[in-house]
């Protein structure tokens, strides 16, 4: 029964690395490695760890002209993915430098494990960052096609900015994003618990290399009478939280 989303995602990398690649081959030209822990698993606004404090590993490397990287964070039975224990999502991706625009895409699998029932889908991404300074700019869009995991089909779309306080090294971080899509089936409650809805965030990270300590406040605008007719809306992970977290890099 897995094999046939484990395929479908297979497809959805390869087009993506076949888009990103060039001709000739590529070397590394650095590796990022990372582990977190944090009181929840917060995406778009909503949690992924079921409202509960989890922990995820990842690693980015960079091979010039595209970069690869995976991501498994434990989701402590969510309910929004069926029980599932953990999630690994894994991405290839390419930057476009563009004067002072540094356009991104990116394609990502997320491949789900302990599930009830067959969960993994895929998304296509593209955005763009400005930097100005200390001051960083940036409007991203998700886009998940049409998939029965899913239910439908799903939009993300968010602005967001993040800068530095001179001679500190903290950094504050603001954004808000907007989720739509289409499907009635209740798994399209996954990713819009309730129907569209907008979420925001405000944040601040303090930096001590290799730690780096983050708590956000996070809302969304769900309906919780209306995204109530799913169990998949997982209504513990969508109201109004704060979130902590630890990072150690290496």
């Amino acid at each position: 029964m897995r094999a046939k989303p484990l395929a479908g995602l297979a497809k959805l990398m390869l087009a993506g690395g076949i888009v990103l690649l060039p001709g000739e081959a590529v070397r590394a030209q650095s590796f990022d490695a990372g582990i977190e822990a944090a009181s929840n698993d917060v995406r778009a606004g909503i949690s992924w760890s079921g409202g509960r404090a989890t922990v995820s590993a990842d690693a980015l490397l960079d091979l010039g002209p595209v970069d690869t990287s995976l991501r498994v964070a434990a989701l402590r039975g969510a309910s929004r993915h069926a029980g599932a224990e953990a999630v690994a999502d894994v991405a290839v991706g390419r930057n476009w430098a563009l004067g002072a625009v540094t356009l991104r895409t990116e394609a990502v699998g997320h491949v789900f494990t302990g599930a009830a029932q067959r969960m993994d889908f895929g998304e296509l991404v593209v955005g763009a960052r400005y930097d100005l300074g200390p001051l960083r700019l940036a409007a991203t869009a998700w886009y998940a096609p049409e998939q029965s995991t899913i239910g439908g089909d799903n939009l993300h779309l968010r602005l967001a900015a993040d800068g530095g306080i001179p001679g500190l090294p903290i950094t504050l971080l603001v954004s808000v994003g907007h989720t739509t899509g289409g499907g009635s089936d209740p798994r399209a409650a996954r990713l819009r618990p309730g129907g569209d809805y907008t979420d925001w965030k405000l944040g601040a990270e303090y930096t001590r290399y290799p730690l780096t300590f983050g708590i956000d406040y996070v809302g969304t605008s769900v309906a919780e009478d209306r995204a109530a007719t799913s169990a998949f809306a997982d209504l513990a992970g969508a109201g109004d939280r704060v979130v902590a977290r630890v990072r150690f890099s290496f």
